[in-house]
């Protein structure tokens, strides 16, 4: 009898000890529940919200907030924020033929085939650029033919070539008295040094 007592005694630590371990998991299970309900619920509609076009500092929560800078535009032509309420357009992709151009290098002659695509606000603005054709083609080639290798083969060159190619044909379309859309971005879709 008295061994039978000792046992039940041992088994009740026992019991108390596995549901303390039930409630801790379950405590831990919930709080991951909840996490990944919030994330769901409120974070992926406030990033969607943003990427549509919505106020970003609307959408996102306070502690997500950030500013845009290296959002890969020049300062000069930095996308104007739309007023609430008014829709914003998608954005329009205008191809231009594939330049092959000879390089200013001046050591070893070196060719460039590169294929360019523009991003505008918009269909009218894509419209609009393509009665501007000559003028981009021809800034696009001298400017592309003055370039040497060597500053095209890092992603920084490419960076710094797409970001000229905006001010420059921006600059054009300035000279020759010419309003035309701004360009948002320069996409590089083949680039081949030989």
């Amino acid at each position: 009898m008295a061994e039978e007592k000792a046992a039940e005694a041992e088994e009740a630590p026992k019991k108390k000890g596995k549901l303390l371990l039930i409630i801790v998991a379950a405590v831990l299970v919930l709080t991951m529940v909840g996490g990944a309900a919030y994330y769901f619920l409120v974070m992926q509609p406030a990033a969607k919200a943003a990427e549509e076009g919505g106020d970003e500092d609307d959408a996102k929560p306070k502690h997500a907030k950030k500013d845009d800078e290296g959002s890969g535009e020049t300062k000069k032509h930095k996308k104007k924020k739309k007023k609430k309420g008014e829709k914003e357009e998608p954005p329009a992709y205008l191809v231009l033929e594939p330049f092959t151009v000879n390089l200013a290098d001046t050591e070893q002659e070196h060719f460039l085939q590169v294929s360019i695509t523009l991003q505008v606000p918009g269909e009218a603005a894509a419209e609009e650029m393509k009665k501007q054709m000559a003028m981009i083609r021809d800034r696009t080639l001298k400017l592309l033919s003055s370039m040497k290798s060597s500053e095209l083969r890092s992603v920084e060159g490419k960076q710094k070539l797409a970001d000229t190619l905006i001010d420059q044909i921006a600059e054009a379309a300035d000279d020759d008295g010419i309003e035309i859309p701004e360009i948002s971005k320069i996409f590089f879709t083949a680039f081949i040094i030989q």
